[in-house]
């Protein structure tokens, strides 16, 4: 049986309308106070600027002001901004280093605000803040984040009907392995289409759970939890993870397992079914969660490629697929993950199979790529993609 690795990066949802990198650093270098507000559990909400923030004289919301004069400061120190060599700054900080333009801006900033957080804890509130940020501003252009669950019919999928059409064939001829780095969860909903026809597994299982989420009214709805299972034709790996997936901690012992959450369901509303020891059961509540899980950072998120609980099983997988595919598409992906190169060059036989490489605008890096794996360019968007392309016959080096 054939095997075919895909691999997509943050340009194979632009035309999905996901922002690209340069338009979300401009949106967070434009961040104001007045855009969002922090709840008393720690979400974080956007709004209007000329709303009122219904929680701003909480002491604890008065965090977003800190991580507002955290980024300018930041902005200050270096040409230019990129939101993820801001996060590898943000956890390069040291807290407790004195005499700093750091140590100056929490003192400033506990002085005006008549706050007392130390800067150890700044930077856990700034990390929780941020990460939702970025959550809140990678939506599709309907301003969508989650999408109901409706069947895609062919023979056109705006913007996606070529790659869906290769995608199809790949699945009829063996395995197709899908790994993405991107966080949305927009190629999920693709599984309800013709055609993938719900062949499509991603790790995650809800039979057999034991992993809820509370919607209003205390009503307990089952989660998906991470079983590493794949046994359908079409197999999705979110290496870099997703805004649907969080940890879900026990007290005393850490990370029990990886669940997915749902629309409506708040992140410190997850609990677990466990024996009560009378012939019954309890829940007990996840005790930690602020945020989603999903890597950011340029060396941040590669130093998290071995947790033992989540990442370093799909990552595993990655290199097992590689290792058996016979084709590596590439799809949206600057080249510019170091980690990642590395894995397609040690386990991807690129001296006997092809490697595609489809990018309409590719940048110098990615030429590099191509003369490193002498990889085919195809300078083409999914919507526009044929088998042809993707054939050693029509290559043209």
């Amino acid at each position: 049986m054939k095997e075919t690795s895909i691999l997509l990066g943050a340009g194979f949802s632009v035309n999905k309308g996901y922002p690209t990198a340069d338009k979300l650093n401009k949106r967070i270098k434009e961040l104001s106070p007045k855009d969002f507000w922090v709840s008393s559990d720690g979400t974080v909400l956007l709004k209007k600027r000329t709303e009122k923030d219904p929680n701003d004289y909480a002491s604890d919301s008065r965090h977003k002001y800190f991580v507002v004069e955290l980024i300018k400061f930041y902005q200050n120190k270096t040409d230019g901004f990129n939101y993820e060599e801001f996060y590898d700054f943000l956890n390069n900080i040291d807290p407790n280093e004195q005499d700093t333009g750091f140590d100056e801006l929490c003192d400033n900033f506990r002085n005006e605000y008549h706050n007392k957080t130390d800067n150890l804890n700044l930077i856990s509130r700034t990390q929780n803040i941020f990460n939702q940020l970025i959550s809140r501003f990678i939506v599709d252009g309907e301003g969508k984040r989650f999408y109901d669950s409706i069947h895609y019919s062919k023979p056109h999928y705006p913007g996606y009907t070529g790659f869906l059409n290769c995608l199809e064939f790949w699945g009829n001829e063996g395995l197709t392995h899908i790994h993405t780095l991107n966080h949305d969860i927009f190629l999920e909903t693709l599984s309800h289409s013709d055609w993938i026809q719900g062949n499509f597994s991603d790790g995650f299982e809800e039979m057999g759970s034991k992993y809820y989420g509370e919607i209003k009214g205390g009503v307990k709805v089952r989660l998906s939890y991470f079983t590493n299972n794949y046994t359908n034709q079409f197999r999705l790996y979110k290496l870099h993870g997703s805004f649907d997936q969080v940890p879900f901690h026990l007290q005393n012992s850490g990370i029990d397992t990886y669940v997915k959450i749902k629309f409506g369901i708040g992140l410190t509303e997850l609990y677990k079914e466990v024996d009560d020891g009378q012939g019954g059961f309890s829940y007990v509540n996840d005790w930690i969660n602020y945020h989603s899980d999903f890597l950011s950072g340029t060396t941040s998120k590669i130093l998290r490629y071995g947790e033992p609980s989540y990442y370093d099983k799909v990552f595993k997988n990655f290199k097992k697929n590689l290792s058996n595919s016979n084709k590596l598409i590439i799809i949206g992906y600057g080249c510019g993950d170091i980690e990642i190169n590395n894995m397609i060059e040690k386990y991807f036989n690129f001296k006997n199979h092809l490697i595609v490489i489809v990018d309409p605008y590719p940048s110098e890096q990615t030429k590099l790529f191509v003369k490193k794996f002498n990889a085919k360019l195809v300078q083409k968007t999914p919507d526009n993609l044929n088998l042809k392309d993707c054939e050693k016959a029509s290559c043209q080096q």
